[in-house]
C-alpha cells in the first residue's frame, strides 16, 4: 500500500463506524438492566458498583450507605431480595416501557417475566450534568426503593 492511500482508507473507515446515539431514559434503563441479568443480580457492593454509571449520584450514595450498615441476624433487613427487579426469584425477562419526559424527570415502566410471574417496577430517571440517570426505583404498590433505603 502506498502512503497516500492511507488517509484514505483511515477516512473510509471512520465514515463505517458506528454512530453512537445518545443516551436517552429509555436506553440508560436497558443498559441497566442488562448488565443486572447478565452477572450476579443479588444486592450486593459489587452489584451496585458495576451500576454506578447508570445511577445519579445520590441514589448510588444511598445504596451504598444500605450496603455498609452492620447487618443483625435475628432482623430481616430493610432490603431482602432483589431490589431492582423487586423480587425473591429472579425474573428471566424484562422489557422496558416507554418514557414520558417531563422537564428532568422521567418514569419508565419495566415488565419482569419468568418463574410464573409477571411485575411492573417503574424507573424514575432524573436528567443530570453527565446525562440521564436512574434516581429511584418504584414498586406495583407504591413503595420505593430510596423509601426502603432510608428505613
Amino acid at each position: 500500500m502506498t502512503l497516500p492511500l492511507l488517509p484514505l482508507l483511515v477516512a473510509t473507515l471512520t465514515s463505517l463506524a458506528p454512530v453512537v446515539k445518545p443516551e436517552t431514559p429509555v436506553s440508560v434503563v436497558r443498559y441497566l438492566l442488562t448488565d443486572h441479568f447478565k452477572h450476579d443480580m443479588g444486592f450486593t457492593k459489587a452489584s451496585v458498583a458495576r451500576k454506578a454509571k447508570w445511577l445519579t449520584a445520590d441514589f448510588l450514595k444511598q445504596l451504598n450507605a444500605e450496603l455498609d450498615k452492620p447487618s443483625n441476624p435475628d432482623e430481616v433487613p430493610a432490603i431482602d431480595g432483589d431490589p431492582f427487579t423487586d423480587s425473591q426469584e429472579y425474573p428471566k425477562r424484562f422489557v422496558v416501557g416507554n418514557s414520558e419526559i417531563r422537564g428532568d424527570v422521567t418514569r419508565i415502566p419495566v415488565i419482569f417475566t419468568g418463574n410464573g410471574r409477571r411485575r411492573t417496577v417503574a424507573a424514575k430517571l432524573r436528567k443530570t450534568p453527565a446525562g440521564w440517570r436512574v434516581d429511584d426505583l418504584v414498586y406495583e404498590d407504591g413503595r420505593t426503593l430510596r423509601g426502603l433505603l432510608g428505613k
